[in-house]
């Protein structure tokens, strides 16, 4: 069993060697732009940057960057493009495409006329996608780049992102300087602490490491993320205690961590071995049985199988620490077969399926999380797996990927729809063109030309000579024709006696006629002359919208081809696109598929281990009992 006890500095190395990067667990994924404060405060002034920032905040995703980039193209983004840029480069950013959001924000940056402040954003991101690329240098560079114009918590965000890039590139010294400068708001100071705390022992700085983090392990807890960041601290705390050989004020730290909270595992295990270390396997007993009720998912619930029985054998319960250990062979090989069977099932593909049905609605792309893993059996498997980086961005990019070839399956039956409606539209205006070009010819634009230069020369005429009987109405000129008709005749029969009264009656018709048309002839001009202007207006609409038709009647058909053109274009594009995005999201599966199998062989292997020391032990059991019991024999012999 001095195996066994060893096993205690190893778990303890083990914890401390991973403890310092949990800060990427504990955050914000770094490569999710926070979109409440993604973009700076602005006035909307161009109605088609507002239709992409509807799509933004609706969580519309994808639309809102194919609109934005289709806007930028046309140019109809008005005074907003330093804005659009940064919104697309967060978009881009969100759906995993780092290199496209990276080169988007450097040349947001290469702009001199950017502001300040979106510059100051720019940077932020730029720095945010580096650092989730793994290029914490180039990450660090744009972070202290982008300090100064920031809000609050973007500006805790950065200083945490720094210190995290500092130290995954193991420069715990200049970690701690950011750190120890950090300012910010109280739930980011809590991060902060603790990260201070394992960036001091790491950088060889260990009694005040231990210190900072014990402070974290004691501080106010509001929120159950912070309640779950304080346990995180007593276990690493405690485990680092243990290393140092102090069990006592190990146990005190382990016991501050929740019995019910994620970290409560490990702290029974670690309060158990503090127990040990000083020499108590009774009370070592107590949490150890206690976490061996518990499911058998944990590592340290599995290696509890190991230590209630050790803690006996100690005792000299050799009986108990044998029938233990035989629990714990029952139980390691039940969980080895149930660990088969879910690679099985994995290979098969149902555990992407349950994913993906989990994750619930994907349309904001690389956005999906997953809120509770799916009711499977190997889905309790995962847990570690599925709280990883590495494992939630490939889960988005596999969600992306299907959102894409939804996307794209639905284009290829639009273009059938629109081939459709193309030919019906091409053919409804052969239908009509044959009665539009009959109609047209119907129309002489010359001859109405020449009849309003006809009215024009009659204003002239009478503005020029002042016989304003040119301008008489018809029924005036019906009169004045029928004056000229009685003084013909009259004049006709000179002679005849009698006819004095008549004539005198004819000159004063015509002389009435004559006194109205020249008191209204100027009156009369200008209603002509507004009405021939208004002709003229209506003469050039037509001579406009006849030309238009024209044109239209040979446009449209040669519009309705390109048209068929560009659909006949895109269908074989689309269909190949959808067959790279398939490909992509089945290589996506695959590799998902492998990370989830790579882990529970792992867990497979560690059960393997487990399960020999539980026989070796056993096999000590066993052959220290036949010894003792020979032992006996012989000295009741006579």
């Amino acid at each position: 069993m001095d195996r066994s006890v060893s096993r205690l500095a190893t778990t303890t190395a083990a914890w401390l060697a991973v403890v310092a990067p949990l800060y990427a667990q504990e955050t914000a994924d770094p490569a999710r732009m926070p979109v409440d404060q993604g973009l700076p405060p602005v006035e909307v002034q161009s109605l088609h940057y507002g239709d992409a920032l509807f799509h933004f905040f609706q969580d519309d995703l994808f639309d809102a960057i194919v609109r934005t980039e289709a806007y930028k193209a046309q140019g109809r983004l008005g005074p907003h493009e330093s804005d659009a840029e940064l919104m697309l480069g967060g978009l881009y950013l969100s759906f995993g495409q780092h290199e496209r959001a990276a080169e988007t924000f450097r040349r947001l940056l290469a702009q001199e006329s950017t502001p300040p402040a979106v510059r100051s954003r720019a940077w932020f991101y730029l720095g945010k996608a580096t650092y989730a690329r793994g290029y914490y240098e180039q990450s660090g560079e744009a972070l202290r780049r982008a300090a100064g114009a920031l809000p609050e918590a973007m500006e805790a965000e950065r200083q945490l992102l720094l210190a995290q890039g500092l130290m995954q590139l193991d420069r715990y010294v200049e970690a701690v300087g950011v750190l120890v400068a950090f300012s910010g708001p109280a739930d980011w100071q809590a991060f902060a602490r603790y990260n201070l705390g394992i960036a001091l022992v790491r950088a060889g700085r260990v009694d005040q490491g231990l210190s900072v983090l014990d402070a974290a392990g004691t501080s106010e807890a509001p929120t159950e993320e912070l309640k779950a960041l304080r346990d995180k601290a007593n276990v690493a705390l405690g485990y680092a205690r243990l290393q140092a050989g102090d069990p006592a004020a190990a146990r005190v730290a382990l016991e501050r961590v929740r019995l019910a909270g994620p970290q409560s595992n490990k702290a029974l295990l670690g309060a158990g071995w503090a127990d040990a270390a000083e020499g108590r396997f009774a009370e070592a007993l107590a949490p150890w049985i206690e976490l061996r009720g518990r499911g058998l998912l944990d590592a340290a619930v599995q290696e509890s199988y190991l230590a209630v029985p050790y803690a006996y054998a100690r005792l000299t319960a050799d009986r108990q620490a044998a029938t233990s250990y035989e629990v714990a062979l029952a139980a390691y090989e039940g969980e080895r077969r149930r660990l088969q069977e879910s690679i099985e099932a994995i290979r098969s593909g149902r555990m992407l399926e349950a994913l993906v049905e989990a994750s619930g609605d994907d349309r904001d792309g690389s956005f999906a999380q997953l809120k509770a893993l799916p009711d499977t059996a190997e889905s309790r498997y995962l847990y570690h797996l599925v709280a990883g980086h590495g494992f939630h961005e490939t889960l988005k990019r596999y969600q992306a990927l299907g959102q894409l070839g939804r996307n794209l399956d639905e284009w290829a039956g639009n273009l059938d729809l629109y081939a459709d409606m193309v030919d019906a539209r091409r053919q409804a205006l052969a239908g009509r063109l044959p009665a539009a070009t009959s109609r047209l010819e119907a129309v002489d634009l010359e001859a109405l030309d020449a009849r309003r230069d006809v009215l024009h020369a009659r204003l002239d005429g009478a503005g020029r000579s002042g016989d304003w009987a040119v301008l008489a109405s018809a029924s005036e000129r019906r009169l004045l024709d029928l004056v000229a008709g009685v003084e013909a005749e009259l004049a006709a029969r000179p002679d005849e006696p009698g006819l004095a009264d008549e004539r005198d009656k004819a000159r004063l018709a015509r002389g009435v006629l004559q006194w109205r048309l020249e008191t209204d002839g100027k009156e009369r001009a200008w209603r002509m002359s507004r009405s021939l202007r208004k002709l003229d207006a209506q003469l050039f609409d037509a001579r406009t919208r006849l030309r238009d038709v024209t044109e239209a009647m040979t446009a449209v058909p040669a519009r309705y081809e390109e048209l068929s053109r560009r659909i006949a274009t895109l269908q074989p594009r689309v269909e190949r696109l959808a067959g790279l995005v398939a490909a992509a999201r089945q290589r996506q599966g695959e590799y998902l598929a492998a990370l989830a199998i790579e882990e529970l062989e792992a867990q497979q292997a560690r059960l393997a281990d487990y399960t020999l020391q539980a026989r070796y032990a056993l096999a000590v059991l066993h052959d220290r009992g036949l010894a003792e019991s020979g032992a006996a024999g012989k000295d009741a012999a006579p």
